[in-house]
């Protein structure tokens, strides 16, 4: 059976508390996770800090998939899970590649969750069927 693109209504978005690391002092600060499945392959990560203007990064889901299992990613980001508090620990998500980093730790079963419900709408490897194949072989044509 193929597999069908979904509608744009699945989005998920999901509001937590992560921790931003500086130093030895960890400060707590609210980050939203956006997935769209006519997007499959990238989270849009946006911290709120308290007084200061929000600021998104966009990540591969496939990243944060292996980042809770192993150390994922290369340059700008980095993903592991680390010892913590609870059974599942946290996951230490580094951004940036040269000083000044910001280091955000956030709980690894809160994120495990979250991943679940992307992949009950689009599961790993299906990303392709959703995908505009013309919209980007239109791109690709006018290079």
């Amino acid at each position: 059976m193929a597999f069908r693109s979904p509608v744009a209504e699945h989005e998920l978005i999901r509001t937590i508390e992560i921790h931003q690391i500086r130093t030895r002092l960890r400060f707590p600060l609210r980050a939203t996770f956006r997935w769209r499945p006519d997007a499959p392959l990238d989270v849009e990560l946006t911290f709120h800090p308290v007084g200061g203007s929000d600021v998104t990064w966009v990540l591969g889901r496939d990243l944060l998939s292996r980042g809770i299992r192993t150390l994922a990613g290369e340059g700008d980001v980095r993903i592991q899970p680390t010892a913590g508090p609870g059974r599942a620990g946290q996951v230490l998500l580094r951004l940036g590649a040269k000083p000044p980093i910001a280091l955000f730790t956030l709980d690894r079963a809160e994120l495990h969750s979250w991943l679940e419900e992307t992949w009950a709408v689009v599961p790993a490897g299906a990303e392709a069927d959703c995908l505009d194949w013309e919209f980007l072989g239109g791109l690709l044509a006018d290079r």
